[in-house]
């Protein structure tokens, strides 16, 4: 019997709009909710198998002053090396423009479903648990935009996935249709109260009348957090304290001297996919 596959992607705006919050994002909701997917073992549950997968994406804004637009890393099963890479970002531009979170979100889903050959070939693993948070502060681009290899799944027919190989014209809320489409949950983590977020975040439930998970708010009260009612593990994770986690800001450093992201393993850019 096949291991269960565990992935995890956190998909980051890199922009100067996120920057000032970034230390209190990881110490508080990200660095939680990775530990607590990466626990050997839960309450109740026994996880067999490989360790989870955890890995990047870095996207930034639309228009001339925008440093590049998606980034990605390689996959990690070290849990201290991807805490790395998240400290890493370097924060930077943005001013007005909307973010290009339509082309982060494909970019995430893409890995999350590997290549396309290894999709159609392998009945996608029903009990694999794969998961994308997006981490933004800004509105995303409002206009439809060419995506590559978005991955769409027949509801009827789940073992039925296709990767476009030409590009598709999607928005935000389109791309987060395919993630309830591909079985991956989609959670929303943001510093400020932002409505097209919300919409996103219900565009890729699979349930769209499953209640959101309420979340301890007594921190960050202006926090937009909602996670996907089928990611257990940073459900649990944000709801109660964890015991032997690090005290807060204990590894956080000040991210206007970080260096730029570096990311051990391969890397892409997204913007060179033709």
């Amino acid at each position: 019997m096949a291991a269960v596959e565990r992935q995890l992607v956190v998909a980051v705006e890199g922009t100067a709009a996120i920057g000032p919050y970034w230390s209190t994002i990881v110490a508080d909701y990200v660095e939680k909710i990775m530990r607590n997917f990466c626990a050997s073992e839960l309450p109740g549950q026994k996880l067999a198998g490989a360790p989870p997968e955890l890995a990047l994406v870095v996207f930034h804004t639309h228009g001339p002053y925008s440093a590049f637009g998606v980034q990605c890393s390689g996959w990690t099963k070290d849990t201290d090396a991807f805490l790395s890479w998240l400290l890493g970002i370097s924060f930077s531009g943005g001013g007005f423009s909307e973010a290009s979170t339509c082309e982060g979100l494909a970019e995430a889903l893409t890995i999350l479903q590997g290549s396309p050959n290894t999709t159609t070939q392998s009945h996608q693993n029903h009990e694999a648990q794969k998961h994308c948070i997006l981490v933004t502060a800004s509105n995303p681009y409002p206009l439809p935009t060419p995506v590559y290899r978005l991955p769409t799944q027949s509801v009827d027919h789940k073992e039925n996935i296709e990767s476009s190989k030409e590009p598709s014209i999607a928005d935000a809320e389109t791309v987060a249709k395919s993630f309830a489409q591909c079985s991956v949950s989609l959670s929303v983590i943001s510093p400020k109260q932002v409505p097209t977020l919300k919409a996103i975040y219900n565009a890729g439930k699979r349930n769209p009348r499953a209640a959101d998970p309420s979340v301890d708010h007594a921190k960050n009260p202006h926090f937009l957090v909602l996670l996907s009612e089928n990611f257990m593990e940073a459900r649990t994770a944000l709801s109660r304290p964890l015991p032997g986690n690090m005290a807060p800001n204990q590894t956080i450093t000040k991210m206007d001297t970080a260096p730029a992201v570096t990311m051990s393993g391969p890397t892409s850019n997204a913007n060179s996919s033709g």
